[in-house]
């Protein structure tokens, strides 16, 4: 069988995809004829995308840490050469340290700046892993619409995985533009400056005892949510935006980036979530506010680690 490296310009937004030359001869099958199949991901017998067109993620290289003190996280942070002044300045990737819960004597930190610190340093590894696996499902949907804008129907395996990510997302019959309105990132700085204004920067009964750090309500605006680790809580707070009717417009604005081909901007989507918080307009204030004022905006293009890296301690 022939093949032929086929480059769609902007279906696939930059994927190549291989397939049988026969294939792209053909056009789409009418309705009273077996329907083609094209697998993408995992590869199968049929026609598929290569595997490094939405390459898997290698969870193997998360190191999870759960530590009750300040100092010590500090310590472990510190003998990764994790510094947000390196992360911003480009020069450094963030180590895949996920912290299990904030450390229980952050409140009675003397230094405001090391409470900073350590908050930070502790909750943009969480919100780039909960990132990197909305991205991971993200660029699948992107590689499935550009098969669909060639004419090509998606496998069985690709259709029970939209089925699922469906639901999950809110979104029926299998909708590749409602789901990728909705299966997308959230800005960094965004992320960071609402949990440190909901949680007192990770000091609050909430952030301590729950794991909670957004101010999430389970059912009643009287019962807060709680969570068995804090990423729990931060994918969850990314769902919420991804999906609640009251966030539509951040959905909105954030597909109004993307389609002007511009970087996520944490404090221009900020001014979408006015229903986010009953103070309205003085929340929004505070979340730029922050924004601003620790210059969050230069962790938006914070990238993970590749893999943990250096010998570091084991978890305590």
């Amino acid at each position: 069988m022939q093949f032929r490296v086929f480059r769609p310009a902007a279906a696939l937004a930059g994927l190549l995809l291989i397939v049988p030359l026969a294939a792209l001869a053909e056009p789409a099958a009418p309705t009273d004829q077996p329907e083609l199949q094209v697998a993408d991901l995992p590869p199968s017998q049929e026609l598929a995308l290569p595997s490094s067109a939405v390459p898997p993620i290698d969870k193997t290289s998360d190191l999870v840490l759960k530590v009750d003190s300040a100092g010590k996280l500090s310590e472990i942070f510190d003998s990764a050469d994790y510094a947000l002044a390196d992360v911003r300045d480009g020069e450094a990737e963030v180590p895949r340290l996920l912290v299990e819960a904030m450390p229980a004597d952050l409140r009675r930190l003397d230094s405001t700046d090391l409470r900073k610190d350590v908050f930070f340093n502790a909750l943009l590894p969480l919100v780039l892993r909960v990132n990197e696996d909305i991205g991971h499902d993200r660029d699948r949907l992107l590689a499935l619409q550009g098969l669909q804008h060639l004419g090509l129907a998606p496998s069985a395996d690709s259709r029970a995985w939209l089925a699922e990510l469906g639901e999950r997302y809110g979104v029926a019959d299998g909708d590749l533009d409602a789901l990728l309105l909705r299966v997308d990132v959230i800005p960094v700085s965004l992320a960071l400056a609402q949990a440190a204004v909901e949680s007192g920067w990770g000091t609050s009964y909430s952030a301590q005892r729950r794991n909670a750090l957004f101010g999430q309500t389970a059912g009643s605006a009287a019962r807060y949510a709680a969570f068995d680790r804090l990423i729990d809580g931060v994918a969850s707070y990314a769902r919420n935006l991804n999906t609640h009717p009251a966030y539509a417009g951040f959905r909105a604005r954030r597909a109004e980036l993307r389609a002007a081909r511009l970087e996520l901007d944490g404090y221009d989507l900020a001014s979408t979530l006015l229903r986010y918080s009953t103070r309205g307009t003085a929340y929004i204030r505070d979340v730029r506010a922050m924004i601003r004022g620790n210059d969050l905006v230069e962790l938006d293009s914070a990238r993970l680690a590749a893999d943990r890296g250096l010998g570091l301690p084991a978890a305590s």
